[in-house]
Parts: C-alpha cells; structure tokens; sequence
C-alpha cells in the first residue's frame, strides 16, 4: 500500500466479508503478537473500561501524566481522522506512520488464513501496541472497545492499574441484559493482585464489580468510599470541586476544569486516584500536575463549544445515563429554546434518550440518520415514530440526511437558542467535519 486511504480502506474491511467480529477471543492477536514479538509486554499500561465516562476520564488521566512522562493514549472510536486513536501528548500518529504500520501488518495477514486474520479493532490495538513500543512512551493508556473481559485491549495480562468508569445498560446484545452480567464483563480487565480504581456505579454493578476484584485478589478503591469530591461547583464556563482520597490520604481544593456536570468531577476524581496510584507503582506525579492537569482536560465531542454564534454544541449522548448529564450541563446555559439535533444507531436504547431529552421544555427536535452507520443505520422515519411517544408532533422535524438537517436548524435559531448536536458521536464527528471543526486536542488550538 502507497496511500493513507488505501490503509485506511484495508483496515476497515476485515471484517466485511466475514462474521469473525463476532468471534470473540484472543488467538488471532496471539498469532500476531508473537511474530512481532510482543510488543505490550513492553509497556507499562493503565487500561480503562466502562459504559459511561471513560473517554473523559482517560482524558483527564493523560492530561496529568503529560506535565511529566510521555503518555500514550489508545481510544475509540475517532471523531474526525481516524488517526484520533493512536496518540502521544495528544500528538497523533501521523498518516506515514500509520501506513507504516498498516504495512508491517498486511504482510503478515498474507500469511494467515482468513479467520486467523485479526479484525478491524484488533488491527488498530496492534498498531497501538508497535507504536507506543517503537516511540518509547513512558506510560500507555489503553481504552476498551466494548465490555473488557473479551475486548482486544484485554489481551494485556499485567497492567499498572485497571480503572472501571461508571456501568449502565449499553451493547446489551453482547453484554447481557442485567447490570450485574454488563458490570461481569467490564470486570473482566481486573488482573491477579492488581489494583482496580472503581468510579461511581450503581449497587449492582458495584457489588459485581467488587466480587471479582475479591476472587481476583486485587486491591479495589472505590469511589464515594475510599475517595470522593466535595464542595462541587458550576456555570457555563466550567466547574470546580474538592478531592478527597481516604485510601491515598490526599486532598486538592478548589479543582477546576472546563468541562461541564457533575459526572465530569467524578470521572476526573477517578483519574486523580489512578494517579496517586500510579505513584505507588514509582511515577513521579507532582501535585501540581494534578492541578493542571484537570485544567487543561479537553475532550472533543463532550459538550464541546464549536460555534458562538450561533451558539453550536456537540455530546455523544447515546444512553440515558448520559442524556441525564448532558441536560444537567444544558441548564446552566439558560437558554430560552434548545434544538436538538439527533441521529442515534439502531443497537442503542432510544426510548431512555429521547424520553430524557424531552424533558427539556420549548425544545425541538430535528431527527436525522447518522452518516456512514452500515448495518447500524437506523431509519429516521423509524427514530420518528418512537420520538412521537415522548414529544408533541409539532416539535419534531425529520430529514434523512444530517447535513440538511444540521442547516434546517442554523436557519431555525433565533440569537438566543442554542443548538445541540448529540445521540452519536458518528453525528458529532459529521457534524465536526461540516461546521470544518478539525481541532483533537487543546494544545493546539
């Protein structure tokens, strides 16, 4: 391969002609693993799985270890380039190095049998892997795909520290239709004597969670326990907060970061107990990178600003749970009218969004289809007709391409509305490129 696209291209279609993304485990990465002679077993990792907030939280665990080492960081899905996942200090992996590694793989797939071949995810968790080994990074920070027990990124057998972020229902086709069952597999990166940081979680998932860290003999630190925040704080420009950590005996006052609710406190009071955590493992993590870290935090796609005028919001808010939180961080604005733009995929609980969503009161709704969805597409006429049981006719409006449906609202909004642009974050990524909002991390703005 000679192009970015033509590696791009490959990549992505593993899996078209085959059902083995279905076929979870870990042969095929051993296969490969071993021909490159293991690249994460020379890493030092932290690895990260939830449903809810693990992308901000390994946002801001980056943010603080940055001041200091040099941090890879592993995510999914991208929002803009694909290259978005792959990153160190929030420097991505160039297209003439990912083509270089996409090479390096396709040789030896050429090898192989075809369902020995790795899928699309897995091709990217090995590129990760070479990559962060080749540049030499003094700590790794690996993002679950989906669940954890199973989840490519789980073939790391010794991480530094595993954190699991809060648990709700999602990929309930996959996972199990319990909480209980869910928080298994996300329980599933919890290693033999390693320690676990624990966020905030319902009493089943806890309870679950904490049941196998027990058989696995690993120490757990749990949120609102063994830490927590106090005194929280918040307006549209950001929100500050206290951290207390019983098991590490530290306290930060008056904390603040630039993103916005409740939750995004809580998910940086996880990744500061990661941090003192990770001290204990011998990294050199300064109070004051603590600090400056969580002040620095930015995290595209999460109630991300991309427009003032007019004012134009972008949150993958794909389950209830985050539908709660993103309209937490919608009424602070006080805005006279809210528009929301949705297109959500098909596999995800519509009902608990849009019924959550429709709490907002003078709001319209304009439904879409989330571009380049595949087999997950989700007819808007179909999003319609579960939208009607939760919002009066009058206040929906229906187009089946985002893009008309994204400028229906730009000439809808009066000065004073804002415009959100949420349900997918394959939407927000559309609509990132659309409004050319091209911008990853803050460091380079």
């Amino acid at each position: 391969m000679k192009y970015y696209a033509e590696a791009l291209n490959y990549i992505f279609n593993l899996n078209s002609k085959r059902r083995i993304f279905l076929k979870f485990g870990f042969e095929r990465m051993k296969r490969v693993l071993a021909t490159l002679d293991n690249p994460q077993q020379h890493l030092k990792i932290v690895h990260v799985a939830g449903t809810k907030g693990k992308g901000s939280t390994i946002s801001f665990l980056s943010f603080i270890l940055r001041e200091n080492y040099s941090v890879g960081l592993f995510t999914s899905p991208s929002l803009v380039n694909t290259n978005e996942r792959i990153s160190i200090n929030g420097e991505l992996i160039s297209p003439e190095e990912f083509l270089h590694y996409a090479n390096e793989l396709k040789d030896i797939y050429k090898k192989m049998k075809s369902d020995e071949i790795p899928t699309t995810f897995e091709t990217f968790t090995l590129m990760a892997f070479l990559y962060f080994k080749e540049k030499n990074t003094e700590i790794s920070l690996f993002e679950v795909g989906m669940g954890g027990r199973l989840d490519a990124t789980n073939i790391v057998k010794k991480p530094l520290v595993s954190v699991i972020t809060p648990v709700s229902f999602d990929h309930q086709k996959f996972l199990g239709n319990t909480l209980s069952k869910i928080a298994g597999e996300k329980a599933g990166i919890i290693k033999d004597g390693v320690p676990v940081v624990v966020g905030k979680q319902q009493e089943e998932a806890e309870r679950k969670i904490l049941s196998v860290a027990k058989e696995k003999r690993a120490k757990a630190v749990v949120f609102g326990k063994d830490f927590l925040i106090k005194n929280f704080k918040e307006n549209a420009d950001g929100i500050t907060f206290d951290f207390h950590s019983y098991y590490s005996k530290k306290s930060f006052h008056n904390l603040k970061t630039q993103l916005l609710g409740k939750h995004q406190a809580e998910n940086a009071a996880t990744a500061i107990q990661t941090a003192l955590l990770l001290r204990e493992c011998g990294f050199s993590v300064p109070d004051s990178s603590i600090k400056e870290g969580i002040k620095k935090t930015f995290w595209p796609g999460r109630f991300e600003i991309v427009s003032r005028s007019p004012l134009v919001i972008l949150d993958g808010a794909h389950n209830g749970a985050s539908a709660r939180a993103l309209n937490s961080a919608l009424s602070l604005l006080k805005k006279p009218r809210i528009i929301f733009v949705i297109g959500m995929l098909r596999d995800k609980n519509l009902d608990a969004v849009l019924s959550e969503l429709s709490k907002n009161k003078n709001a319209i709704f304009v439904l879409t289809e989330v571009p380049f969805s595949g087999r997950r597409r989700l007819a808007v006429q179909i999003l319609k007709g579960i939208a009607k049981k939760y919002i009066p006719s009058e206040d929906i409006f229906y187009f089946g391409d985002f893009e008309k449906a994204f400028f229906f609202a730009l000439r809808n909004a009066k000065s004073k509305d804002v415009i959100c642009v949420t349900g997918s974050l394959y939407l927000v990524a559309s609509v990132r490129k659309l409004t050319n909002h091209f911008v990853f991390s803050s460091n380079i703005l």
